[in-house]
């Protein structure tokens, strides 16, 4: 990677101009569907904001690296494209997905090891944690201050080879809504720790803390929250994905004349492979395996399929994914939960045949 490939950016992101800020928080999902292949297409990929898009510029913008380390750094973007570089195909999904899989996109992402990154500053071996804070910034609750968003990931995820300082999606230079310049990306995690528009990480030691963390509020979010027999609730936090697999054709409420209909989606697990899908087409009372379209890969998703030959009346059609390590998707979403987050139920499909 060399100072040349950044006359590929777009116009509008080159390396002395800026992106310019959006206006609104974006919050976009699109039809499964839509999605030729398994590569979700970047005008495709789903969109979370927390706060308005920033305004950036690559001639002022730095990556800082500060805290328990030798040597703190102030990387540029023609730092990073000197650094030795890796390609990962990997799913992003938000943690609040809703059960339909629309928050979920598939990309090929290209950037520089964080592990390399951190062994470069010389980062403290009993670091236990890494904080990871992002240009935008805004009131996360109602009783917040404004602060930037930040995320804080065990130092042991940082390290991992997956864990990537990501600069390119499906070999093009970030679109600005998903993080231009630079974002982390944590194959297998769900996408809030993946932290967009990244200007700063800070190495954690045993006994740091981290008050903006406490202070913006981002520790009363993106918790499980599980109410216990005996009425208490146990608080853990998100991180790994969870199996689920997703019907992307028919669309919900569909109407078909009878006939065979190949049935599609998609199915992914945060660590391990997906070993089978099975379909129904009676709500969950009778299955039947379906066709994986590709050998299933480590943090990205599998095509599937299902032949299908539709009968006159009212159906219900449903997916179940289960993967190496005998994690079966839920068919229904467990009572106990009091939060929003993995919503990796099996979701109805309603089809109406005529």
């Amino acid at each position: 990677m060399t100072r040349r490939e950044v006359l590929v950016l777009p116009s509008a992101c080159s390396l002395w101009g800026q992106a310019p800020g959006g206006s609104e928080p974006q919050n976009l999902s699109f039809p499964l569907d839509k999605i030729q292949g398994a590569i979700t297409p970047p005008d495709l990929f789903f969109v979370r904001d927390h706060f308005r898009e920033p305004e950036l510029s690559l001639r002022t913008w730095r990556l800082k690296i500060e805290g328990r380390v030798k040597q703190p750094l102030n990387l540029s973007m023609s730092d990073i494209l000197e650094s030795p570089t890796q390609k990962m195909e990997a799913v992003l999904e938000c943690a609040g997905n809703p059960t339909i899989g629309s928050a979920a996109s598939n990309g090929v992402w290209e950037g520089v090891p964080l592990a390399h990154i951190l062994d470069q500053s010389g980062a403290a071996r009993d670091a236990v944690a890494v904080l990871l804070e992002g240009a935008d910034s805004g009131r996360l609750l109602q009783d917040s201050p404004e602060m930037p968003y930040c995320q804080i990931v065990p130092a042991e995820k940082c390290l991992r080879p997956e864990s990537l300082l990501a600069f390119k999606l499906n070999d093009r230079f970030l679109p600005r809504r998903n993080g231009f310049p630079a974002r982390a990306l944590f194959p297998g995690w769900y996408g809030m720790d993946s932290v967009k528009w990244l200007q700063r990480v800070v190495v954690l030691g045993p006994s740091d803390l981290a008050p903006n963390f406490q202070l913006s509020g981002m520790n009363k979010v993106y918790n499980r929250m599980v109410k216990t027999p005996g009425g208490e609730l146990k608080i853990t936090r998100l991180t790994e994905i969870q199996v689920r697999s997703v019907i992307a054709w028919p669309a919900d409420n569909a109407r078909l004349p009878p006939s065979r209909y190949v049935i599609r989606g998609f199915a992914w697990t945060g660590t391990g492979l997906i070993r089978s899908i099975n379909f129904s087409a009676d709500g969950g009372r009778a299955w039947v395996p379906a066709q994986l379209d590709s050998p299933p890969r480590p943090f990205t998703w599998v095509r599937w399929k299902y032949l299908w030959s539709a009968a006159p009346g009212d159906h219900v059609l449903m997916s179940r994914a289960l993967d190496d390590a005998g994690r079966e998707q839920p068919l229904t979403r467990d009572p106990a939960r009091k939060d929003v987050y993995e919503l990796n139920s099996c979701a109805p499909v309603r089809c109406s045949v005529r």
